[in-house]
C-alpha cells in the first residue's frame, strides 16, 4: 500500500521527543545547541522522520542567507517511500519562508539523494547546496 503524504503532519519538536533511533542519529550529527529548527513528520501520531537545520551563522556585518541542513532521517520501515524527499521539500520551504536563499548540506553522504533533489556539489562547504529562486 502506498504511503499517503496528505496523512503526514509536520510539527516543531524538541530533541527529547524523538524516538530512540532518530534520537541517536540526531545526537551523532547535530552539535549540541546548534539546531534552531527541528521538525518531525508524524503518521497516525507516530514520528516517522525528522530534520534539523539552523539559519545563517553570521558574524557582524555579514549577510549570508543560506540555511544549513544538519540532518534528515527517516525510520527504517518508511525508507524508500519518498518520505525523505517529501520532508526535504518541507525543509526548503521553511528555510525560504524565513528569508533563506540557499540550503547547504555540509557533508557528502547520500550524494545521489541530494543530487536528485536539485542540490549541486559545492567544494567550498564540503557538501551540497540548493539555490532558491527569488520571486
Amino acid at each position: 500500500m502506498a504511503l499517503g503524504f496528505r496523512e503526514i503532519e509536520v510539527f516543531s519538536a524538541d530533541p527529547k521527543d524523538l524516538p530512540a533511533d532518530l534520537s541517536a542519529i540526531y545526537a551523532q550529527t547535530v552539535a549540541a545547541g546548534t539546531a534552531q529548527i527541528l521538525r518531525v513528520a508524524k503518521l497516525n501520531e507516530v514520528i516517522i522522520a525528522c530534520y534539523a537545520m539552523h539559519g545563517p551563522l553570521l558574524e557582524e556585518g555579514e549577510s549570508d542567507t543560506d540555511y544549513v541542513l544538519q540532518m534528515v532521517a527517516v525510520q527504517e520501515q518508511y525508507r524508500h517511500q519518498n518520505v525523505g524527499r517529501w520532508l526535504m521539500g518541507h525543509a526548503i520551504g521553511v528555510a525560504e519562508s524565513k528569508g533563506g536563499r540557499g540550503l547547504q548540506v555540509p557533508h557528502t553522504a547520500q550524494q545521489d539523494f541530494f543530487l536528485t533533489l536539485g542540490f549541486k556539489a559545492d567544494e567550498t562547504i564540503g557538501g551540497f547546496r540548493f539555490q532558491m529562486i527569488q520571486e
